[in-house]
């Protein structure tokens, strides 16, 4: 049988089996680590980290005369946006890492009213409750548009793209304000699994869907039924969706033959060792693969993209990518190599050197705007996330912000004299003075936090404006998970699923 090469969904797209997902920007990036996967027939999914056309997954598309669908309707080439999840059908050519997109589809995962928001107690992640479904956004990976990571509130009516932890958890790259919510009015979107079906309404969840009125062209014979995955469009007054629309989903493994190569990325769930767990729906068996990083920890919640072959009822991995990084930069950019796609940021006592690839999301945090890794000068202040391939740091996302003068740094640490100064990536800051806190955010003094730190330790140093080199705030961070992360996230769900549940304490839950 002819080998295939196909890329699964990160997020579970409407009537859409195939695809994969990845990012980059443009202007003399590094190629760290190759491009997308080569050859004919190519479905990829993705968030768009770039444009010049649109970049997904590591390779830029061609989409001049591509179809582009937003939420299964057509749509101009103008309509996509950075961090918008979209689904590639198309060509790549030779090179690995240039192609021509045939089809763009984009499906957000839910729309609708905030109803809660609950902070972290560091400030770097928000949980929202969405039409039940809890969405993690993050001050520094998740893109904004019509709102920022601030200002986000009660009642915005919203528009949410992301890694899908579980049922009712999205780790969101895109989230879009759209207006304020007006019952009965405003237009609303929840993904789900059809039950306690009648002749005209089921329940997804909470929520009571009314289909009586409803379009069900896009389902395989206009015939809803129990169990059924489902995405439905309409409006909400209570818990009462009145549905216009109704599409049904497909399993992301249909249309797979076995030994088809495959490429999967999204947040790992039902993780029980290397050998058996879960991306996006999809099996995964990476007893034998390839860590990169090498000393990457699997577990629930990690950002990964996992590369093998299908062998009927699971991907086989022969490599297993960490797609978020727990390196984290806030600083002012001292230099830029376009040639060598690099970034270095500068601190009170030191620099830190980025590589920029074709998988970095560059994001000027003005109205969503791309940036190109040309457009970014000295003196420009950047936050960046970043990842360690080897010795080097490889930048995942960054994003361009207003000029301040507050320097951050997460990192491992180097070395330390205790009650003196810590080093974090070869950057010294003098302590003296600055509030120290545990993993769990409580306070703690000097004594008890460098009897605890070891070299290794994966800390963060908030030295505030202006930004002098003394460190006002050191705190351990727990290093194997992103913002919004919980080890016991997939054990500790709560069944009840009712809006106002309390199913998470905290942001950071």
């Amino acid at each position: 049988m002819k080998l295939t090469k196909v890329i699964l969904p990160l997020l579970l797209i409407t009537c859409l089996g195939l695809s994969g997902c990845g990012g980059g920007g443009a202007g003399g990036v590094a190629d760290i680590g190759g491009g997308g996967i080569g050859g004919t027939g190519i479905s990829s999914t993705g968030t768009i980290d770039g444009f010049g056309s649109i970049f997904v997954n590591g390779v830029e598309y061609e989409t001049g005369d591509s179809e582009v669908l937003l939420d299964g309707q057509s749509a101009s080439e103008s309509s996509l946006r950075l961090g918008m999840v979209v689904t590639v059908r198309g060509t790549i050519n030779d090179d690995g890492v240039t192609g021509t997109a045939e089809q763009v589809v984009c499906s957000d995962e839910v729309e609708g009213p905030i109803a809660a928001i609950e902070y972290s107690l560091d400030g770097d992640s928000l949980l929202l409750t969405v039409l039940g479904v809890k969405v993690i956004a993050e001050r520094t990976s998740t893109v904004f548009d019509g709102v920022t990571f601030d200002t986000l509130a009660v009642g915005d009516l919203v528009e949410v793209e992301g890694f899908v932890e579980d049922s009712r958890r999205v780790r969101a790259t895109r989230i879009e304000k759209k207006s304020a919510f007006v019952p009965g009015v405003s237009e609303v979107k929840r993904k789900g699994t059809v039950s306690g079906l009648t002749a005209t309404t089921f329940n997804l969840d909470s929520f009571v869907v009314d289909f009586s009125n409803a379009d069900l062209s896009d389902v395989r014979a206009g015939t809803l039924t129990e169990g059924m995955p489902v995405e439905v469009y309409g409006t909400l007054v209570d818990n009462v969706i009145q549905a216009n629309r109704v599409q049904e989903e497909d399993d992301l493994v249909d249309g797979l033959d076995d030994d088809d190569e495959i490429s999967v990325q999204g947040a790992i769930t039902n993780f029980v060792d290397r050998s058996s767990f879960a991306v996006n729906g999809v099996n995964v068996n990476a007893s034998d693969s390839e860590l990169e990083p090498a000393d990457m920890v699997l577990a629930n919640g990690v950002v990964v993209e996992v590369e093998g072959i299908w062998n009927g009822t699971a991907l086989v991995a022969r490599k297993v990518q960490l797609r978020r990084g727990r390196i984290e930069l806030e600083a002012k950019v001292a230099s830029v190599n376009t040639q060598q796609g690099s970034i270095t940021l500068q601190y009170v006592t030191g620099t830190v050197t980025v590589l920029v690839d074709t998988r970095t999301q560059l994001d000027g945090d003005e109205d969503d705007e791309s940036l190109a890794l040309g457009d970014i000068t000295s003196g420009d202040f950047l936050e960046v996330e970043a990842n360690p391939i080897g010795n080097t740091l490889v930048a995942s996302y960054v994003r361009r912000r207003d000029e301040t003068d507050e320097d951050t740094l997460q990192g491992w640490v180097d070395s330390f004299n205790t009650g003196v100064d810590i080093t974090v990536l070869g950057v010294t800051f003098s302590t003296v003075g600055a509030q120290f806190e545990d993993s769990d955010d409580g306070t703690i003094s000097a004594e008890a936090f460098f009897a605890q730190v070891r070299v290794g330790d994966l800390v963060k140093i908030e030295d505030d404006e202006l930004a002098d080199g003394i460190a006002d705030k050191v705190e351990f961070e727990g290093d194997a998970l992103d913002d919004g992360g919980d080890e016991d996230n997939d054990d500790n769900q709560d069944d009840d699923s009712d809006d106002d549940s309390e199913d998470d304490s905290d942001g950071d839950a």
